[in-house]
């Protein structure tokens, strides 16, 4: 873990680095980055000052990614850029510029998660303020609404599902825990397939990289990134070397770089 530095400090550097870069890549996580989170989910939507902003670092010759927990298609309607990429439910499905979708799901682990998906809806109906959330390539129980005691109830469920199911790795994010079929690190591997179809790798020598995220599965892409790694919100321990304090930091930041590039 590091000590971050405030992104905004070293623009100068980044300006200069920009202006001899190669190609530049921009890769950002979505609620609580791009947007503030929000009590619902649903209440989201990305604004159109940073739609505009992404459209046009898109039209540059930009590599710009949005990665998210939500299902793809969720995190593609309320982003609503064309011309770029998405990845959803961390990292297990992509869809390209094309709008050509990649799946990173074999049939075995499919079929793990809609059994933990079956199990949670049937044991965790009528505890209020649960939620389930379907993201294809996994399953997600919110609590944010919940009491402490139907929280712990809840817990209970889903660890009894883990054990009966087998195999499955949880991920604890913000009043969430999400049931994967396989380690979380997907966001990483989505990342690097993105890269792969965009460039062969000695290609990406001179590319400047960018990477924003706030959540635990985006520490996994900070601790590989080579380049501009960004935790966005409150100060903690992370493995990223630069931060901003908000998604309305990111904002200025996207406007600064659609200045440069």
């Amino acid at each position: 873990m590091t000590t971050p530095s405030h992104l905004l400090r070293h623009w100068k550097q980044i300006e200069r680095r920009l202006r001899r870069a190669r190609r530049v890549a921009l890769f950002t996580d979505f609620d609580g980055t791009l947007v503030p989170i929000r009590r619902h989910p649903s209440d989201v939507w990305l604004s159109n000052a940073s739609r505009l902003l992404l459209e046009r670092l898109a039209r540059r010759g930009v590599l710009v990614g949005v990665i998210s927990g939500r299902p793809l298609d969720d995190i593609g309607r309320r982003v609503g850029v064309p011309g770029i990429w998405y990845v959803g439910a961390h990292g297990f499905s992509l869809r390209g510029p094309a709008n050509r979708v990649y799946e990173r799901l074999n049939l075995k682990e499919k079929k793990k998660i809609a059994r933990a998906r079956q199990l949670l809806v049937r044991r965790l109906a009528g505890l209020s303020g649960i939620a389930l959330e379907d993201k294809q390539a996994m399953v997600g129980v919110h609590y944010r609404q919940a009491s402490a005691s139907v929280r712990d109830s809840a817990w209970s469920v889903v660890e009894q599902v883990m054990r009966q199911v087998g195999g499955l790795h949880l991920l604890a994010g913000k009043k969430v825990w999400e049931l994967f079929p396989r380690r979380p690190n997907q966001k990483w591997m989505a990342l690097q397939s993105i890269l792969r179809q965009e460039s062969h790798a000695r290609a990406r020598k001179g590319w400047e990289m960018f990477y924003l995220g706030d959540d635990t599965t985006d520490e996994l892409v900070f601790e590989e990134l080579r380049g501009w790694s960004v935790a966005v919100g409150k100060r903690r321990r992370t493995a990223a070397r630069y931060f901003l304090n908000s998604p309305a930091e990111v904002s200025k930041f996207l406007r600064r770089l659609a200045e440069v590039v």
